[in-house]
């Protein structure tokens, strides 16, 4: 039988946090080694403040960060926002106030889009290779720390299974949902990432959730608790409940059970009382097998990386950090990006020692951003 923890906790107060965070980690008996390496993944969606309520919020980090300060562990954090904004998710972590928990704690903060990629080529069901941060894969503990949203568009619910997208740097999250058909295939592709990495702990930060999101358009809305749990379909089999949602009106839901992430909804023993919150902006249609025309979220919300010639010295350094071998010289033995191959992780920016990549953007990526930083979303 699984089981998922339940602690209530009203508010953010850093010592109550504390508290709830180490109350969960002993009602499950989770044991973390002295001295390892933990990486914390928190949803660190976009630049956004804590009081949006479309991050994890500081807090719950802190409390981790300090529950694995005691074992002496070696912290990481890291992320990759949703959308391209200027300073990427650098600056979404000073936005967060995760750069300061970061600090206190001598924790490593990591971008996801900084860092190099690992193909992966087994166990998946959507692509035949998937690009992970080689980082990720060689932490000894992996913590999900996501958030309790409901989700505006098919996908309805956003948990701990989905916060694992946020693992795919850059624009790859934005071509991902372009390329496959519907949302059964984007949930599989949640499941394949999550099983590739193996989280031994997830966390969710439900103390305000967000109803109608995952945006800042949404409504935050108290829900008073923090639940965790070794299994990531279990703890958001609890938190559907707890906002008026069946997990068979979850698509996440039904193929986590097909693909035996979860055996049985009703099999799960929960160590707490969780509090029953009915959020407003649910959708109780029943789930389409196919995909609805992309937003311009997905369609515009990512950028091309191209090569500027007159700093392109054809070092072909590029040729060995790029995951896809997307970068190609031609006749003048000058660099270029070929986009059929190109996942748009951005690693390309950092990575080229003459700084010679750089961003095009579309008028209309232009002009969401704008929208977005005017709206404060």
């Amino acid at each position: 039988m699984e089981k998922v923890a339940v602690e209530p906790s009203a508010d953010y107060d850093i010592h109550k946090a504390d508290t709830a965070v180490n109350t969960l980690l002993a009602k499950l008996d989770i044991k973390i080694k002295l001295n390892s390496t933990v990486f914390i993944k928190p949803n660190v969606m976009a630049q956004n403040k804590p009081s949006q309520h479309t991050v994890t919020h500081y807090a719950v980090i802190d409390a981790l960060c300090d529950y694995l300060s005691h074992k002496n562990c070696s912290i990481q954090i890291g992320d990759s926002i949703a959308f391209f904004q200027k300073g990427l998710t650098r600056k979404a972590f000073k936005t967060t106030k995760l750069w300061d928990v970061a600090k206190k704690y001598n924790a490593r903060l990591v971008v996801f889009d900084e860092e190099p990629l690992t193909k992966i080529t087994t166990g998946l069901t959507v692509f035949k290779q998937l690009f992970l941060p080689k980082i990720l894969l060689e932490a000894d503990m992996i913590i999900n720390a996501c958030k309790l949203k409901t989700h505006g568009g098919g996908l309805r619910f956003s948990g701990a299974v989905k916060n694992v997208f946020g693992c795919l740097p850059g624009g790859y999250k934005q071509k991902a949902h372009i390329w496959l058909k519907n949302d059964f295939e984007l949930s599989d592709l949640f499941i394949d990432i999550m099983q590739s990495i193996k989280p031994a702990l997830h966390i969710m930060d439900a103390i305000i959730g967000l109803d109608g999101g995952p945006y800042a358009l949404g409504k935050p809305t108290p829900a008073g608790a923090l639940l965790a749990s070794r299994n990531p379909a279990a703890l958001d089999v609890v938190a559907c409940r707890m906002i008026g949602y069946e997990p068979e009106q979850i698509a996440i839901m039904v193929r986590a059970k097909e693909q035996g992430l979860i055996s049985d909804f009703n099999n799960i023993e929960v160590l707490g009382t969780a509090p029953r919150v009915q959020f407003k902006k649910l959708i109780k249609t029943p789930l389409p097998n196919h995909k609805g025309k992309d937003s311009m979220f997905v369609t515009d919300t990512f950028v091309y990386p191209v090569v500027r010639r007159s700093k392109c010295s054809a070092c072909r350094y590029c040729l060995a950090f790029c995951p896809t071998g997307a970068i190609q010289f031609d006749a003048k033995a000058k660099a270029a990006v070929d986009y059929e191959s190109c996942i748009f992780c951005y690693y390309c920016l950092t990575a080229c020692k003459e700084r010679a990549v750089s961003i095009k953007a579309s008028f209309k990526n232009k002009l969401i951003r704008g929208m977005r930083l005017l709206l404060g979303l």
